[in-house]
């Protein structure tokens, strides 16, 4: 189980720059979670590693079954029944992947992966840096009024930043005493994702702001006075009615009434009218290939051939179905369905068991994969986020950094108080 220190740097830095480059480097989280992956391969290469290894997939069943029955379904479904891309295979087996990554952070001492708090913090600072550069640099919009990037379209992007800052914020320590300049930077950041969600124009993304905001300020030990309950009630409250009033922020959603007038009036040709009518048009699907859907990646040309019949308007035709249940439940039926649900709902549970655990590190990292899996579920609703490589390979990457440093914390722990009862049993010469 003794990692050669620079394995373990090198692991740790990958880690670090995967939420670091998250947004900022094409294809820079993949390549930080094989480089992980080959290291988790050697670590697994040695037999007392496997042994031990053996004891986690024991220990953690619900997350290995988590992780593995989308992935399952989907390689069944491609494979097998021969329905759907091979190219959609891509991010369901980075879910799968990612155990044998879990197994080898297991056995990195705990202080070392909180590390990839700075991750969240500097991925989310270079969204501010970018917004601000396309500010002053009008060139640089990829789609006019709404920010994001050579590679990745304005709603992943602003609901990722706006992810990453409040991270980088709820991953200060639970304690009664924190660091000036971690705070100050981690606040910094924090605003910066704000502002590069704010500048992408993601509404949808912003329906996870108050679940985020409880994760963020939960079991704070400087939150249970009256005066730190207001200072904040009152922040946020400016907060909101600043939001209220801000251009951007009043236009995205009086589209949403303007886009409703006219569907009633039958004008499909509008970002909420197209939404409505694909989330309809896959409910059909859904009904027609109940078991095992239309094939993963196939929802488009499934689409075509349902608007050739007349049930759909043709313009609608698309990849994705702008929400998560909904294409998951078009593409791959009933037991994909099924998968997902067990995706989000184990890894939320195994997090929320150890939210109120004593020790900060645990606790911390805890409410880190609540934010990470509960803003993953709502960003859901209104895009589809585990299709797209970058947004799986980052929840996978990310989700098992976190559960890993709770389980080797509380590794550490149970050493700790061994070492603790054997010291004490030497001195009053007891047995164990």
């Amino acid at each position: 189980m003794n990692l050669n220190r620079l394995v373990r740097w090198v692991a740790i830095t990958a880690i670090i720059l995967s939420a670091t480059l998250m947004l900022s480097m094409k294809g820079g989280v993949s390549y930080c979670f094989f480089v992980i992956f080959a290291l988790a391969i050697i670590y697994l290469a040695s037999a007392e590693n496997r042994r031990y290894a053996l004891v986690i997939l024991c220990t953690h069943r619900l997350y290995v079954i988590s992780m593995s029955a989308l992935p399952v379904v989907t390689t069944f479904q491609v494979l097998v029944l021969h329905e759907g891309r091979l190219a959609a295979l891509d991010p369901m087996l980075r879910l799968i992947l990612v155990i044998p990554i879990f197994l080898f952070l297991v056995s990195l001492p705990a202080y070392l992966l909180r590390r990839i708090e700075w991750g969240f913090v500097t991925g989310a600072l270079l969204t501010g840096v970018w917004a601000l550069y396309v500010l002053v640099n009008p060139s640089a919009w990829q789609q006019p009024g709404r920010l994001g990037n050579s590679f990745i379209n304005p709603i992943p992007f602003g609901d990722t930043a706006l992810l990453l800052g409040f991270l980088a914020v709820t991953s200060l320590d639970r304690n009664t005493y924190v660091n000036g300049i971690e705070l100050n930077l981690k606040i910094l950041a924090l605003v910066a994702g704000c502002l590069a969600s704010y500048f992408s124009g993601s509404r949808g993304g912003w329906i996870a702001l108050p679940w985020l905001i409880w994760v963020a300020l939960s079991r704070r030990r400087w939150i249970e006075s009256i005066c730190s309950r207001i200072i904040i009630s009152a922040a946020l409250s400016v907060c909101l009615m600043l939001a209220s009033i801000a251009p951007l922020v009043r236009e995205r959603f009086k589209e949403i009434g303007t886009d409703l007038y006219k569907l009633e009036h039958g004008q499909v040709m509008t970002s909420t009218g197209q939404r409505l009518k694909l989330w309809q048009a896959s409910l059909q699907l859904f009904v027609e290939h109940p078991i095992f859907g239309v094939g993963k990646g196939c929802l488009e040309p499934a689409l075509i051939m349902l608007a050739d019949r007349g049930k759909t308007p043709r313009i609608i035709a698309n990849e994705h179905a702008h929400n998560e249940f909904l294409s998951i439940l078009a593409e791959t039926g009933i037991f994909g369905t099924i998968s997902l649900l067990l995706l989000y709902i184990g890894t939320f549970r195994l997090f929320w068991c150890e939210r109120e655990h004593k020790n900060t590190t645990i606790s911390t990292a805890a409410y880190l994969g609540l934010a990470l899996v509960g803003s993953t579920v709502i960003f859901g609703l209104t895009i589809d986020v585990l299709p797209l490589v970058m947004n799986s390979t980052f929840f996978a990457l990310i989700s098992a950094t976190l559960l890993a440093t709770i389980a080797s914390q509380k590794r550490e722990l149970a050493l700790c108080l061994h070492s603790n009862k054997t010291r004490i049993c030497i001195t009053t010469n007891k047995p164990l």
